[in-house]
């Protein structure tokens, strides 16, 4: 019972390591043909599909020539030299539509699939200038490899299917797995072949027999013929003769068809030793103890080891297949109890390592595993969403990150590193770091990416936006200073002009004066004809001032007059500082606006910039109505001054009349009296109007102070902004 165990043990575990054996070889073979082989002939495939006689054949559309150029390619450096082993080129249109084969003629291509025809007819500009490689095969079952490209390049004029034997990539496959790797075609011819050595081939045409380990044991068979054929198998093994397990393998084309059908192959006579070792103890055991427990041992097998073994190769299978919540029989605390514990610590570890593999491959973070040699393995959702592809048909710097950046990559000194990378489809945040199995040994490098383009470039716009608002804060600076200047300049007219009204107010008081006194010489006049020539010498010299002085008050209103439309010029240029501000602040509440959270301070200062300079503008459209008043006062002012000059002009003429005739004194003397009466009316007018101008001209005054002040509080309000704007930039830095 213990050998028939033993028999059903091995067979059961060579059965499972078959198994295991598919996955292996699909793994291998496609990493080399669909990456390797892919990677290797693609460079020489684009030099050929851009060769300018071919390019030519295409856009003449001549199909003869075409044909021609097609089996010029069988003569190419790379198939002569044996790098290529080329077996067919079709030329296509645009469409996929066949337009001529070289002269080899396999009859079949990849585009009799309808699919992979509906899938390369189908693609976008940008997808189809790209090569497509495809692993198919024939109608007799022979394994090839088409490489699809665009004729001419950027602007592709048709495309071109490149035909080749990839089989010799997979030379020394046979090593690589331990055993003999054969490949064959629909009749069972060999296509390929890889031994696993020299010294096995020569020992495989030499051997007497060979043994197919894949097939199970026969049950039947009582103990004395188990012992015999345990004698058979220790002599077959001393002997020397080799026991080998072949098993068939299908290897896919990755699109869910086969590819090739292969046979593998290896040597296990290790395995028949070590076992043929165990059922050796187990006679010696069995002897001693056959006649007393043989129908106890032949029921705990069949009831307890057996059955646990059944039980726990179903689980085995189950949890290769992913089902981590498989149950596992109750069993004691013997070496099929160890098992159990073995078994569920190996469960454990596939139920962490897919959670593991789930994390990574649904995390919104794009991933991808590079192996130490440089080839991609692995692309997680997200990267292949991104990429637009899988592992076996992205390679290269996939990224477009550039050969600077693939150096770095490459050499493990620099890893991990992370830093932000712009390329053509936005900005990447790109983290590299290295990947190590427990013996701290380099598989490979991890690179992980995401898309922060938006954040990027919020980041710019917030940079671009605290220049604009710097320069915005200065030119409100500097106009609030020239503001400054100018209400200073004003207040410094107004005061002149205050002060110039005041000494015409003087002039005008001094005028009535001398006018009172021409008439108490009137009357004094009519009561003495012996004073006329007194009163007239002193009513020419009275005049003779008035004349002076009604002159010096011309002047001083012309002086006036000049003031008041220099004052006119500074408020046009204060309404203009204060339009400009106006600006800048509508610019800096929007700046502010766009800058959104960020901004909000800054529209607080700009709105009070907008409010001081609706004030300024107030107030200087105050300040010109009063300077147009005092204008027009100052005009009124300067008609009654050319009057009294006049007048006195008159006066000199009387004074005149009375020293020819004393005749005509009394008419004189009436126009005398006449005549002063005017000057008095004049002089009271006069003074009203300059007290006017005198009124007017402080209340400028007050205004210009007022405006003085609105400009300091500009200027501050400007100085603030400037430091708000530095703090705003510092703390931008620091962010």
């Amino acid at each position: 019972m213990l050998l028939w165990t033993g028999d059903t043990y091995r067979n059961f575990a060579i059965e499972t390591l078959n198994n295991s054996v598919s996955g292996t070889v699909n793994f291998f073979v496609g990493s080399r043909i669909a990456t390797d082989y892919a990677d290797k002939i693609t460079p020489i495939a684009n030099e050929w599909s851009r060769l300018g006689s071919l390019v030519k054949s295409y856009q003449e559309n001549d199909q003869t020539r075409m044909k021609a150029e097609l089996d010029i390619l069988s003569n190419a450096r790379e198939v002569v030299q044996g790098d290529v082993n080329l077996l067919d080129a079709v030329a296509y249109d645009q469409e996929f539509n066949q337009l001529a084969t070289s002269e080899a003629n396999l009859g079949a291509s990849v585009t009799d699939d309808p699919e992979v025809k509906a899938y390369l007819a189908n693609r976008e500009k940008a997808e189809a200038r790209k090569p497509a490689s495809f692993m198919w095969a024939t109608p007799d079952g022979r394994p090839v490899f088409s490489l699809i490209l665009p004729v001419g390049g950027f602007r592709a004029v048709g495309f071109l299917e490149v035909i080749t034997d990839p089989l010799p990539q997979l030379e020394g496959i046979g090593k690589v797995l331990g055993g003999n790797f054969q490949i064959l075609d629909n009749s069972g011819t060999v296509l390929f072949e890889s031994l696993e050595s020299l010294e096995m081939a020569q020992a495989g045409a030499q051997a007497p027999s060979t043994e197919d380990a894949s097939a199970p044991a026969d049950d039947a068979g009582d103990v004395a013929s188990e012992a015999a054929n345990e004698a058979s198998d220790m002599a077959a093994a001393e002997s020397g003769e080799t026991h080998r397990a072949a098993v068939s393998v299908t290897i896919d084309d990755g699109r869910g068809g086969v590819w090739a059908e292969a046979r593998f192959d290896r040597d296990i006579s290790d395995f028949y030793e070590q076992t043929n070792s165990l059922r050796l103890l187990s006679i010696e055991i069995l002897v001693g103890v056959l006649l007393a427990g043989w129908i106890v041992g032949w029921i705990l097998l069949r009831t307890t080891v057996l059955r646990n073994l059944r039980a726990f190769a179903r689980a085995m299978t189950s949890i290769s297949n992913g089902d981590t919540n498989v149950n596992l029989p109750d069993v004691g605390n013997d070496e099929i109890g160890e098992m159990k514990k073995a078994l569920i610590a190996l469960r454990e570890s596939v139920r962490q390592a897919m959670i593991l593999q789930n994390m990574v491959e649904n995390t919104p973070t794009m991933t991808a595993m590079i192996l130490a040699d440089g080839k991609l393995s692995y692309l997680n959702a997200s990267a292949q969403d991104y990429l637009g592809g899988t592992p076996q048909t992205v390679s290269g710097d996939f990224l477009n990150l550039g050969s600077d950046f693939q150096a770095k990559l490459a050499n493990p000194n620099n890893l991990p590193f992370s830093e932000i990378i712009q390329t053509e489809r936005g900005y990447l945040d790109i983290l590299a770091a290295p990947v190590r199995d427990k013996d701290n040994v380099l598989l490979g490098t991890m690179l992980a990416w995401n898309d922060v383009t938006e954040r990027e470039e919020s980041k710019i716009a917030v940079t671009e936006m605290m220049a604009e608002v710097a320069r915005v804060a200065q030119s409100v600076t500097e106009q609030s200073e020239g503001l400054l200047s100018l209400a200073n300049e004003l207040t410094s007219q107004s005061e002149n002009t205050v002060q110039q009204s005041g000494s015409a107010l003087d002039v005008s008081r001094e005028a009535a004066s001398n006018t009172r006194n021409v008439a108490t010489a009137v009357e004094e006049l009519s009561s003495s004809i012996a004073e006329i020539n007194r009163q007239a010498t002193e009513a020419s010299d009275v005049t003779g001032r008035a004349r002076e002085e009604a002159e010096e008050s011309q002047r001083n209103i012309g002086s006036l007059e000049k003031a008041s439309s220099e004052i006119g010029s500074i408020i046009d240029l204060i309404n203009d500082i204060a339009h400009r501000t106006k600006l800048l602040s509508l610019n800096a509440t929007i700046e502010a606006e766009r800058a959104g959270e960020l901004g909000k301070g800054f529209a607080v200062v700009a709105n009070e910039v907008k409010s001081l300079a609706d004030q300024t503008a107030s107030a200087t459209g105050q300040i010109g109505d009063l300077t147009a008043a005092i204008q027009q006062e100052v005009q009124k002012a300067a008609h009654s001054i050319n009057t009294v000059g006049e007048v006195i002009h008159q006066v000199n003429d009387i004074q005149s009349t009375i020293t020819q005739s004393v005749d005509e004194q009394r008419r004189a003397t009436g126009e005398i009296s006449e005549n002063v009466q005017r000057i008095a009316a004049g002089a009271g007018s006069m003074d009203e109007m300059i007290t006017f101008v005198n009124d007017g001209a402080q209340g400028t005054g007050r205004n210009a102070h007022d405006l003085n002040t609105a400009s300091h509080n500009l200027s501050e309000v400007a100085r603030n902004l400037s430091e708000k704007m530095r703090e705003f930039s510092e703390r931008m830095k620091l962010t």
